[in-house]
């Protein structure tokens, strides 16, 4: 009897090992194309809404990103990147 109980142990054990063993394999397979499709994040940006500038407020099209002398960055469009050269403001 005690045989029994201890076989049905170690059975259950190896095939909870197998099938554990089984799913991590198939996983592997699946990780192994580095290769990730950008389908959605190309599609996200085409509707994207333009950003306005942190200094007009108008939506000029696309920003030119700098960073402020406390750390906190600001998106300025072309018409404003005067005032991004007089105060010395790097470009990200």
């Amino acid at each position: 009897m005690r045989y029994l109980v201890l076989l049905l142990i170690v059975l259950a054990a190896a095939s909870v090992y197998a099938v554990t063993r089984f799913r991590n394999s198939r996983n592997v397979q699946k990780r192994k194309n580095n290769v990730i499709p950008l389908d959605a994040h190309r599609r996200a940006r085409q509707h994207s809404e333009e950003q306005p500038c942190s200094s007009c407020k108008k939506k000029n099209g696309k920003l030119i990103f700098y960073a402020q002398d406390d750390g906190t960055v600001t998106g300025l469009c072309k018409d404003c990147r005067d005032k991004a050269r007089k105060r010395d403001m790097l470009p990200l």
